[in-house]
């Protein structure tokens, strides 16, 4: 293994413990890890009542992100900076004009806000990616993308509007 895929693999892998520490809550105190415990029955997040249609183009869009995300990681496995450009750009900010404006109209404006940074990010790695041609700030950037995705997720969870 060459130094260049050293460096990629020790960033990818540091990347994703600091994920897995934010997602089971590593930094938590034991006492609060405790008092989630008690918590985890009782899910504290907002809710966002949607009707079927607007729940599913919601969820399609985190799925998307998700695609573009595994796309990127895939395209820098294999040092194509081209391919992590393409790959971010489809979830740029031209995917967030592709949401009809009376389902953003249904949704918070914390929530508005994360996706448009997130869309924005996205556009940020693409062209990152063709300027720069560095891999390691492109991890760089899809961790701090991938916080922003947990924020979403803690702060909100989706509900069908029967």
């Amino acid at each position: 293994m060459n130094m260049r895929h050293k460096r990629f693999a020790g960033a990818a892998l540091g990347t994703l413990v600091i994920a897995f520490a934010a997602l089971t809550g590593a930094h938590q105190s034991e006492a609060s890890a405790k008092e989630a415990d008690t918590k985890a029955s009782v899910d504290m997040r907002t809710p966002l009542v949607l009707g079927d249609a607007d729940r599913h183009l919601v969820l399609d869009e985190m799925r998307n992100f998700l695609l573009a995300l595994q796309l990127i990681t895939d395209a820098l496995k294999r040092e194509d900076m081209q391919d992590v450009a393409a790959a971010a750009r489809k979830m740029g900010s031209g995917a967030a004009n592709e949401i009809p404006p009376e389902t953003v109209a249904l949704l918070p404006e914390y929530f508005i806000e994360l996706a448009g940074e997130t869309h924005t990010a996205f556009d940020l790695i693409a062209m990152d990616a063709e300027v720069m041609d560095d891999q390691m700030h492109t991890v760089s950037q899809i961790s701090e993308l991938l916080m922003r995705c947990n924020a979403c997720h803690a702060t909100y969870q989706i509900r069908l509007d029967h």
